[in-house]
């Protein structure tokens, strides 16, 4: 046995990594550190979380934890700032990844019950403003007088996935289905409507990565929804070619001839359509 270990015929199992109880988070954490490790000083978690209507005192968790809406919120702002292992951010807070884990859940579902309509499509930020966007797009270069808003998709990319232990069919294929032979990658599919101000009006997803925009389209029923309000009539999204055209809808010429008219439409309104990116741009490395 002793030759054994002597030449590391055998491997010693690791002991568990510890947490360090007395880290804590700090109100009192200055400005530029609270913006590299939650993109939000302290104060504005505090305005935050008021706006995100979380309890205003202490937040329970269904296990009976209990902690400040300020540090919830902190906790999946930590949480999503950089891709980073659960003991890593557990650890910066003097948490437990168990207590860790439960807490975050527990916010995210109380942000979502509040605020998921508004995900879907913000109505009351655009029931008012709408020919005001249309008139900024104009204002713009674009020569498309009734557009209001632009719709876009974008993917996230995963790791390969590994089969589920209980598939719902014998066919399940995980890696076959987030697969985007596009970019030759596994993805996850979302789309987005932003208005020309930057906001983001609508989100729908994620969706599988092998799906087209058209389908995702389709499945979010966002143009059901326009048809349905009423108030859409006269006025139109722009998307890119991969969308087709449809009431509320509208998309460039195809196969437009160099110096055409058409061929200037499409490349007026793609330098107008820019602001649908910068949207996914600053959302994605949050």
């Amino acid at each position: 046995m002793s030759t054994l270990i002597a030449n590391h015929c055998f491997r010693l199992l690791d002991h568990e990594p510890r947490i360090n109880f007395s880290n804590s988070f700090n109100l009192a954490l200055h400005d530029r550190t609270a913006r590299v490790r939650y993109n939000f000083t302290i104060a504005q978690l505090h305005r935050v979380s008021i706006q995100l209507q979380l309890p205003q005192d202490n937040l329970r968790t269904p296990e009976g934890d209990v902690v400040s809406s300020v540090e919830a919120l902190a906790m999946v702002c930590r949480r999503l700032t950089e891709p980073s292992k659960l003991f890593t951010v557990a650890d910066g807070f003097g948490r437990s990844t168990t207590a860790y884990d439960c807490k975050l859940k527990t916010t995210i579902a109380i942000m979502y019950a509040n605020h998921a309509t508004l995900l879907y499509f913000a109505r009351a930020t655009v029931l008012k403003p709408q020919d005001d966007y249309s008139a900024a797009v104009a204002r713009k270069g674009s020569p498309l007088r009734a557009c209001w808003a632009f719709i876009d998709g974008t993917k996230q990319y995963i790791a390969r996935p590994s089969a589920r232990a209980n598939p719902e069919s014998s066919f399940e294929n995980l890696q076959r289905s987030v697969y985007s032979g596009h970019p030759r990658r596994h993805c996850l599919n979302w789309q987005a409507v932003t208005a020309p101000d930057g906001l983001i009006i609508s989100v729908y997803g994620p969706v599988e990565g092998r799906r087209h925009d058209t389908t995702m389209l389709s499945m979010s029923g966002l143009l059901e929804y326009m048809h349905k309000e009423g108030w859409f009539e006269g006025n139109v999204i722009y998307g890119d070619p991969a969308y087709g055209t449809a009431d509320y809808l509208c998309y460039p010429f195809p196969l437009a001839t160099p110096g055409s008219v058409q061929a200037e439409f499409n490349a007026r309104m793609s330098n107008v359509r820019e602001a649908v990116e910068w949207g996914f741009g600053r959302v994605k490395p949050l």
